[in-house]
This record gives structure tokens, sequence and C-alpha cells, in this order.
């Protein structure tokens, strides 16, 4: 599992697994290996890293949806991240949920 969640999640900052994992299941970008999406206004307490997403919805943590036994951000909640670093790979997973593309 992705030793980032693990270390925002003993610091006690609410935190789900990104949206790379369900990327790479539907056949998107993944822009990272492991990634992590917690609050816009936690993001200063979890410090410089490229693969922490920021949701403008504090109440993202409570509709996880698991994956392999994990909490990853729901699909209506990748809507509400912030991060243009990750708009192409939430773009494509819900083009994918819609049935515009299929998947692989």
């Amino acid at each position: 599992m992705c030793e980032l969640y693990w270390r925002l999640y003993e610091q006690d900052i609410p935190v789900l697994t990104g949206p790379s994992p369900l990327a790479r299941v539907l056949g998107c970008p993944a822009p990272c290996d492991c990634d992590v999406v917690v609050y816009v206004g936690d993001r200063e307490r979890v410090g410089r890293n490229d693969c922490v997403w920021a949701s403008s919805d504090p109440t993202f943590i409570h509709r996880p949806i698991w994956i392999g036994g994990y909490p990853h951000v729901a699909p209506e909640d990748l809507k509400n991240i912030i991060s243009p670093e990750v708009s192409s790979t939430v773009e494509c997973i819900m083009k994918k949920l819609r049935g515009e593309v299929r998947a692989p």
C-alpha cells in the first residue's frame, strides 16, 4: 500500500487514496504510483509532495470507495479535486464511468 497514505493517516490528517489506482484499472493515465487526496485546508500540513491532490469539499473523506481493502476517493468527489496536475486523469475516469469511452 501507499506509504504516503499511511504517513498522513498517522499524522491525523484526513486522507484517502487518490484516483491513480482507479485510473489504472480503467486504462486512464495515472500520474503517480501512490497518490492521496486531502482537504485543501490541510494541504500546508502535508508539505511538498507531487502526488498529494487537494479537494475543495471537506466532506469527501466520509464517502470512500474501497479498492483492495483501502479507502479511495469516490468518483462523485473527483470533480472537487482542484489540483490541475490530475485533471486529465479525472476527466478520463469520468468519461469511462459514464460509458463515453470503453474501459480496456
